[in-house]
C-alpha cells in the first residue's frame, strides 16, 4: 500500500507473468496478440543483422548503368521486403492494440487487471519488442539509406528513367511485395526516430471510442504502480520477470505522459513517478539504457515546467 509520502495508492495486485487466460473473452483476446508476439524474436533478430545496401547503392550512384543499377536494386528490393515485415507487424497492433487497452483498462481497472492476467503479460511482451526495435532501429541509418534508395528508383521506373525494369508478373517470385503505394506508406512509418512505440502511442488514442480517457489513465498508471510494487517488493523475482516489468511499467508511463495534458511526470502524477524513474535508473542485473532513452526521447512532458526537477536529473 501506498502512504501519504509516496505517492498514488496502490491496491496489492501480485501479477503472474506466465498465466494462460481464465475466460473465453481473454482467450479470444490473447490468441489473436499471440500469433504476433511469436514473431518477435525473429523481427528483432533480423533487425539485429541488417546491414544495408550501401556498397550496391554507392557503385550505381557512383556509375550509374545496367549492371550497376540492376545489382542494387536486387539489393536494396530483398532489404526492403525484409523492412516490410516490420511494417506488417506494425500494422497489426494498429489493428489490434487499442482492443487490448480497453479490456485492461475499461471500467474497474483493478479486477480488471487482476482478472486478465495473461493479457497484462502480453502487454509487457509488446512494449519489451517495442523498446527493443526501436532502439535497434535508431543505430542503424542503414534502414532509411536503403529505404530512400528503393522509392527513389520506383519512381524513376514509373517516369522511365531507371536502366531497370521492375516486374509486373504475377508469378515472379522475385517481384517485390512493396509497391509505391506501400512504399509511401512506409516512409511515414521509418522516418519516425521511434517507430513502434509511435504506433502504439497513436493506437492507444483510439481506445476513446470504446472507453473515457480517465479510464484509460487510470487503468495504465495502475498497472505502472503494481510493476513498480512487485519490483520493490520482490527481490527474488528472476531477472527475465524484472525486466518484463520494466518494460510494462515504462510503456504505461510514456502512454500516460501522451494522454494527459499534464503528462505523467508532476507532482500529482497518478504514477509513483520519481520511484519507477529511480528504480529503472539504479537496476543493475541487466542494461536499461534503451527504457531511460525511451523516457528521455518518448514523452511528451519530460522539459515542461511542472516537471519535478528530481525527475529531470535522473534523465539527463
Amino acid at each position: 500500500m501506498g502512504n501519504k509520502n509516496s505517492g498514488p495508492k496502490v491496491p496489492l495486485i501480485t501479477l503472474n507473468l506466465g498465466a494462460e487466460p481464465v475466460s473465453d473473452e481473454e482467450r479470444k483476446i490473447f490468441d489473436k496478440f499471440a500469433a504476433a508476439l511469436t514473431k518477435c524474436p525473429d523481427l528483432l533478430n533480423l533487425l539485429l543483422n541488417y546491414s544495408g545496401c550501401e556498397e550496391f547503392i554507392r557503385a550505381a550512384l557512383n556509375d550509374p548503368n545496367a549492371e550497376t543499377e540492376g545489382a542494387a536494386w536486387k539489393a536494396v528490393q530483398k532489404s526492403v521486403d525484409k523492412l516490410h515485415k516490420f511494417y506488417k507487424w506494425a500494422l497489426a497492433m494498429e489493428d489490434d492494440f487499442s482492443r487490448l487497452l480497453v479490456t485492461l483498462c475499461g471500467g474497474d481497472a483493478t479486477s480488471k487487471v487482476q482478472a486478465n492476467q495473461a493479457l497484462v503479460s502480453q502487454l509487457s511482451a509488446i512494449f519489451d519488442f517495442a523498446f527493443h526495435f526501436d532502439e535497434k532501429k535508431m543505430v542503424n541509418p542503414a534502414i532509411q539509406n536503403d529505404f530512400s534508395y528503393y522509392r527513389r528508383v520506383l519512381s524513376r521506373m514509373k517516369s522511365g528513367t531507371a536502366k531497370v525494369k521492375v516486374s509486373k508478373s504475377k508469378d515472379d517470385k522475385n517481384k517485390s511485395k512493396v509497391t509505391e503505394e506501400i512504399a509511401n506508406k512506409m516512409s511515414f512509418f521509418f522516418a519516425y526516430p521511434t517507430p513502434m512505440m509511435k504506433v502504439l502511442i497513436d493506437t492507444s488514442f483510439k481506445s476513446d471510442e470504446e472507453i473515457q480517457r480517465d479510464e484509460l489513465v487510470a487503468g495504465l498508471s495502475l498497472m505502472a504502480n503494481v510493476c513498480l510494487g512487485m519490483l520493490e517488493k520482490d527481490p527474488s523475482i528472476d531477472t527475465k520477470s524484472k525486466m518484463q516489468l520494466l518494460c510494462a511499467m515504462t510503456g504505461c508511463v510514456i502512454l500516460v505522459d501522451h494522454l494527459t495534458p499534464q503528462g505523467a511526470f508532476h507532482k500529482k502524477s497518478p504514477i509513483r513517478i520519481k520511484q519507477c524513474i529511480a528504480f529503472v535508473k539504479n537496476f543493475t542485473e541487466q542494461s536499461t539504457d534503451f527504457l531511460l532513452n525511451s523516457l528521455r526521447f518518448t514523452t511528451l512532458h519530460l522539459n515542461d515546467d511542472q516537471t519535478m526537477p528530481e525527475i529531470k536529473k535522473l534523465l539527463t
